[in-house]
């Protein structure tokens, strides 16, 4: 340990006693990167359930999905932790367990009103784990690009989202969510006040109108003038045209390409626009 924090491997601070101090979010990523096996993850993630490093994702989705039909939240909580320590990524973890189950939990509601209880308590796990997952990131550096979004006008769904920040904010942009219920122009007054380069609509629903979808092409050339692009996603989101701003995606893993995409490219593409 004292090799690897000398020679910068590990980054440490000293306490006022001189002992070199690791923050855990520095342990989780050295752990990822280095593909170093945790012996004992219970003792900072506080469940004693854990899938194996190589669980197939199969497994991992049905698994999730009894935790989270059971109610059993620290143990869901402790699942997803331990994947993406063991090296999986946010948007594996959102397009695989947490879309799987929680598509599956969001039919319960058919067989009774208890499906109704377990889809809300399951949501909650799941943006609990999230706001968790945010606490191993390492902050924006300075100049990140920025990301803006939010669930359109009449979409109540807080999860996809919430999913969709997340994978930005571990890639490093400075992410800004607005929340469900979000009406285009309010997205188009964060965009004027915010800059960014990319803005996401996590669509779970359809449009309500076609009036609708011509404020979401709108705001696309509105951001386009300006370097951006406007990202759909979701099972609410329609068949784009051909649209030098406009972008749909089918998961979070593709978001995330691009979202890699624009980092490659840097700022000066959008001064270059």
């Amino acid at each position: 340990m004292k090799r690897w924090v000398d020679d910068g491997t590990l980054t440490a601070s000293r306490t006022a006693g001189g002992h070199r101090r690791i923050a855990l979010a520095e342990a989780v990523r050295f752990v990822r990167v280095s593909g170093t096996p945790v012996a004992h993850p219970q003792l900072f993630l506080g469940e004693t359930r854990f899938p194996a490093a190589a669980a197939l994702p199969g497994d991992a989705h049905e698994d999730f999905f009894s935790l989270l039909e059971r109610d059993e939240a620290p143990a869901a909580r402790a699942w997803l932790l331990s994947l993406y320590v063991s090296g999986w990524s946010v948007a594996a973890i959102c397009d695989g367990p947490m879309r799987c189950a929680m598509e599956k939990i969001g039919t319960l509601w058919l067989h009774g009103v208890d499906g109704i209880v377990i889809e809300h308590r399951a949501t909650d796990t799941c943006v609990r784990v999230l706001a968790e997952l945010r606490g191993f990131f390492a902050a924006p550096e300075p100049g990140a690009l920025v990301a803006v979004g939010a669930a359109p006008n009449g979409d109540p769904y807080l999860l996809p989202s919430m999913m969709a920040a997340a994978v930005l904010a571990e890639l490093g942009f400075r992410d800004l969510n607005l929340g469900p219920h979000c009406p285009t122009e309010v997205l188009a007054l964060a965009t004027q006040r915010y800059h960014p380069r990319l803005v996401w609509l996590a669509m779970r629903l359809k449009p309500e109108s076609d009036a609708a979808m011509r404020a979401v092409t709108d705001l696309a050339s509105q951001l386009a003038t300006n370097g951006g692009t406007l990202v759909l996603g979701g099972q609410g989101a329609p068949p784009v045209p051909p649209h030098p701003g406009l972008l749909r995606v089918q998961n979070m893993a593709e978001l995330a390409a691009f979202a890699r995409g624009l980092q490659v490219a840097g700022p000066q593409a959008l001064a270059a626009s």
